[in-house]
This record gives C-alpha cells, structure tokens and sequence, in this order.
C-alpha cells in the first residue's frame, strides 16, 4: 500500500509540494494480481489488521548513517531534498542540537502526521464503508479518516493529527488531511513544519 502525502495542506517552513512522503506500509508483492488483494464486501482493498512499520523513518525522514543510538537506514522522502528556506534550515539544525529536549516525542505529544505512521509502534486498521479508524499504540492515539464523501470542517482548527478525509482512486486510498497545528516535528532528527511563511 502507498499513502499519499501530497495532498496535505499545509503552508510549512518548505514547499510541500516538492516534498512526497513515501509511507512506511508495505506495498503487495508484484506477482499478486489485483484479485488477490483482500478485499472489503464493497470491493474495497481491505485494510483492517495491525500494522507495523519496518524502517527508520522515525529516527530521521531522510537517508542518515548510523550513530550513537540511531539506526541507520534509508529516507523517505523522494530525492532526499527538503527544500528548507535559510530560517528554517537554522531552526531544524537547531531543533536537532536540542532534541532531548525539544522533540514533542520527549514530552509524550501526539507525534502529529506523518510521524505517527512511521513510529515503530504497531497500529491497527478497521475498516468500515464510510471510516477507517487507526489505533495507534502511541498514547493510545485514534485517528478517524472518513470516506463518506463530507467535506474538511471550516477553519481554521488546530489539530495534533489534523482532520483526514479520504477517497478511492481504484485500489489507492488517498487521504486529504488538514487543520494542523505546528507544534509537530516529522522524525527525532528535528525535521519540522510550520504555519508561517517567515521567521517569527
């Protein structure tokens, strides 16, 4: 399975538009037909079950050698660039000299997405017609992702895991997620959004 990042609206410290997150969740093998995939009585790909991820994407979103108390392991972001303005370079290389402190992980916060999905905390999906909720074993965190076709709340709302709407576009679910807040970090190497276009 692949999620698909680019769709969050965010205005963040880089263009999330040259920023695609690949997810953490296994895609099928290639020999399996299409009819092979577990499937919902709605014919959608079923994906109720746990689920745990099995790379490093937690520790740092980007390609990182291993050190001391870090596993080293391959990114997720496509090309390994993350196009930061100068201020927020600063502040990501900032928010890594000070992670003991300043990750929002330390503090037992909601990770906020995608970190979440990329936790190596296993998570359950169920699966209903108009839903998906996630059980994250992470703070005992719930997160709704409803396909039923209703639109994002008005805002602006301020939300750890922000408000997730998807949709089926053939077997890919693709989930629209807005209304965060920006007291998220993606990964414990500081990697960061936010709310502003220039430096507070």
């Amino acid at each position: 399975m692949r999620s698909r990042f680019p769709a969050l609206i965010l205005a963040t410290a880089f263009s999330l538009s040259s920023l695609q997150y690949r997810a953490p969740l296994a895609e099928p093998p290639k020999s399996r037909s299409a009819a092979a995939i577990p499937r919902t009585p709605d014919g959608k790909p079923d994906l109720s079950g746990i689920w745990q991820v099995m790379n490093t994407a937690a520790w740092d979103i980007q390609d990182h050698p291993a050190q001391k108390g870090v596993p080293g392991g391959q990114g997720v972001v496509e090309g390994n660039d993350i196009p930061y303005q100068p201020w927020a370079l600063a502040k990501k290389k900032e928010n890594y000299q000070q992670r003991a402190t300043l990750d929002p992980e330390t503090k037992c916060y909601l990770p906020g997405l995608p970190r979440i999905m990329a936790m190596s905390f296993p998570f359950q999906i169920i699966q209903k017609p108009n839903e998906l909720t996630f059980l994250y074993e992470f703070v005992h965190t719930v997160r709704f992702v409803f396909t039923n076709g209703t639109p994002h709340p008005p805002g602006p709302i301020e939300w750890w895991l922000g408000d997730s709407r998807g949709r089926w576009e053939g077997d890919t679910l693709v989930v629209d997620v807005i209304h965060f807040n920006d007291q998220t970090w993606f990964d414990r190497a500081g990697n960061f959004h936010s709310d502003c276009a220039a430096p507070r």
